[in-house]
């Protein structure tokens, strides 16, 4: 039976759809303003790195959290909060009072939120749907990251050449909220097991996720590559505004359509992934899409015309959805019970060392320009991942 056919499902997909949206649309604004007002790539680089650092810090502890507490109430928590966050950025723009430092202030709230957000949910997947059907309902979920990074990106531009940044955020504070309405009535279904609600110590509960995680070599791998592609191979999505000024010529659309055309990509090879009803051999995908994407950034950095670039932008994405997908299925099927939202708070975590990058990426870029900075990060990417992730691909 495909997870869809199950009511609850189909609205906590519908909730993590409207969280994704108004996520894209975050990153892009973010983006194109910090240019905007800097010039400076390094701080384009220095503005993402306050949006995604949250996840770093406070990944392993909001693993944790989804453990302890009410699971549908933690995801009502988080899309109001990033509702009321979009609501005080359109109105601070819309003011015309929209300076560098504090959009970055408020960035920094939407990354806490997302912090919260991506353990809840993904543990929420567990709990509605059990360990036979979780591969399935993750690459469902990673559909519908990528239907939100298509058009998510495509509105966000649109809305910033066309209306300006105010507006741009009071269409994400009207998707978060959305997602809100969506997600009433869900928290009988997605709830903490018993067993995990017990009055252990935080440090006690986080050191049995680093256990659990830690005891399969397959997770293991998995964190480490995880944190090799997010400090390495994933900050050149924080550059792209600066590609498509200095390298294409372009505006906020060409940022747009960058971006989007890596979902299309994403969303191909999530549907794929879906189509086979988690029959397929997970540490095998994962560790070939992680082999074949850092050599198709290469030729990307290499690309001056923008078809060119969009055409590799959407086989980066087929490689990213297998990455995404793949990594979080991993981890939920290793963990036990009781220590899985802890699992998958580290597994945060080390999707959060990204802002490492990102500010190692700005300070190239500024010196050697987008092209040549994403290209080095590719290089040094793939030999950090080739001996972690070749015994995945011979592993039956």
């Amino acid at each position: 039976m495909t997870v869809f056919q199950d009511a609850g499902y189909r609205r906590l997909w519908a909730s993590g759809l409207c969280v994704n949206v108004a996520r894209w649309m975050d990153l892009v604004t973010l983006g194109w303003l910090a240019l905007q007002l800097t010039g400076s790539p390094f701080m384009v680089a220095v503005a993402a790195f306050a949006r995604a650092a949250p996840m770093m810090v406070l990944g392993p502890f909001t693993g944790i959290i989804a453990d302890r507490v009410s699971r549908g109430h933690l995801l009502l928590v988080t899309q109001a909060g990033n509702a009321t966050v979009a609501v005080a950025l359109a109105t601070l723009f819309g003011a015309g009072a929209g300076a560098y430092a504090p959009l970055v202030a408020l960035e920094l709230a939407f990354g806490m939120l997302w912090s919260l957000d991506f353990p809840a949910r993904r543990t929420a997947l567990f709990s509605m749907l059990g360990a036979s059907r979780v591969a399935q309902a993750v690459s469902l979920e990673t559909v519908s990251m990528q239907i939100a990074k298509m058009g998510g990106p495509l509105i966000a531009g649109a809305c910033l050449a066309r209306l300006g940044p105010a507006a741009c955020y009071g269409v994400m504070a009207t998707v978060a909220l959305a997602g809100f309405v969506v997600s009433l009535g869900l928290q009988h279904r997605i709830e903490a097991p018993r067993a995990a609600r017990a009055s252990s110590s935080l440090a006690a509960t986080l050191a049995s996720g680093l256990h659990a995680a830690w005891e399969s070599g397959i997770v293991r791998a998995v964190l480490l590559i995880t944190i090799a592609m997010n400090v390495l191979f994933f900050p050149y999505q924080h550059m792209l505004p600066v590609f498509a000024r200095d390298v294409l010529a372009g505006g906020p659309t060409t940022l747009g359509a960058l971006v989007a055309a890596d979902g299309l990509g994403s969303l191909a090879g999530a549907l794929a992934i879906a189509a086979y009803h988690g029959r397929l051999a997970h540490g095998r995908l994962f560790a070939t899409a992680v082999l074949v994407a850092p050599f198709i950034l290469v030729a990307f950095s290499a690309s001056r015309s923008l078809a060119s670039c969009l055409a590799f932008m959407v086989v980066i994405g087929v490689a990213e959805s297998g990455f995404a997908a793949m990594q979080s299925t991993l981890v939920l099927l290793a963990a036990p019970a009781h220590a899985r939202g802890g699992a998958m708070g580290i597994l945060s975590a080390c999707i959060g060392t990204q802002p490492l990058g990102t500010l190692a990426i700005g300070a190239l870029a500024g010196t050697l320009g987008a092209p040549r900075a994403f290209a080095l990060n590719a290089i040094v990417a793939l030999a950090a991942i080739v001996p972690l992730a070749v015994p995945l691909v011979r592993r039956r």
